[in-house]
């Protein structure tokens, strides 16, 4: 890891990719640029990034399709941008998976605290010691879940879904509580589906069977549960 994070900026308008590298670079981090879907691919399979800022709207490949492919092939943050007002695109979005979606237009200095919030969950910030749930083991330090002792591929906030969870294992946690401990939010529209289908996406993954979780149970009414118990 280096000591700057590096940012992958896409978007096809330059003026916009220029106002977002100027916040990031504020930031302390160092930023890439591309200017269309096929562009975005080739230079995530040949440089190393901490995270990508993805316009949904591109030429070539559209943003959902680009991040489809950062989602299958690594473990990179996403945050798409949009100029669309549409709830379903955001839904969309997070079943691709991304990990935060901004609406233009956007304060720029926003978006930069969204991505250095982002980055602190996916391992810039400080380290904890590993924390199993029965067959689930949690290693901080190198940012991994092993399920019986395979890795489980995860985005940043679905890693952040099961920490909050596995933290509070016992403990129903409401979507509002969710949203604010795994996405640091106080509010945002749409944050139930948001959860929901994040909840979702982690059955998928550490689930023997998603459509009758063993792990993280749904109290309907009041929200999610991790068990602890066989």
């Amino acid at each position: 890891m280096s000591d700057k994070p590096h940012i992958l900026v896409v978007d096809d308008e330059a003026q916009m990719v220029g106002i977002i590298a100027y916040a990031l670079e504020t930031q302390g981090f160092n930023v890439g640029f591309a200017y269309d879907g096929i562009s975005a691919i080739e230079k995530i399979k040949t440089e190393a990034f901490d995270l990508v800022v993805l316009d949904v709207n591109l030429p070539k490949m559209d943003g959902f399709e680009v991040c489809h492919f950062i989602r299958e092939n690594t473990t990179i943050p996403v945050i798409l941008l949009t100029a669309r007002d549409d709830q379903q695109d955001v839904v969309h979005g997070l079943e691709f998976g991304a990990d935060d979606y901004v609406k233009k237009p956007f304060n720029p200095r926003e978006l930069a605290l969204r991505v250095s919030a982002i980055l602190r969950r996916s391992g810039w910030g400080k380290m904890s010691q590993p924390l199993s749930i029965r067959e689930i083991n949690i290693d901080y330090e190198k940012m991994q879940v092993f399920l019986r002792g395979e890795p489980v591929q995860m985005t940043s906030s679905e890693f952040q879904l099961l920490d909050c969870l596995a933290r509070n294992a016992g403990k129903v946690l409401s979507w509002r509580e969710l949203i604010k401990l795994a996405w640091n939010l106080e509010s945002w529209e749409g944050g139930k589906e948001m959860v929901k289908t994040a909840i979702y996406r982690l059955r998928q993954k550490i689930e023997k069977d998603p459509h009758h979780p063993d792990y993280i149970l749904t109290m309907r009414g009041t929200g999610y549960i991790m068990s602890s118990e066989e």
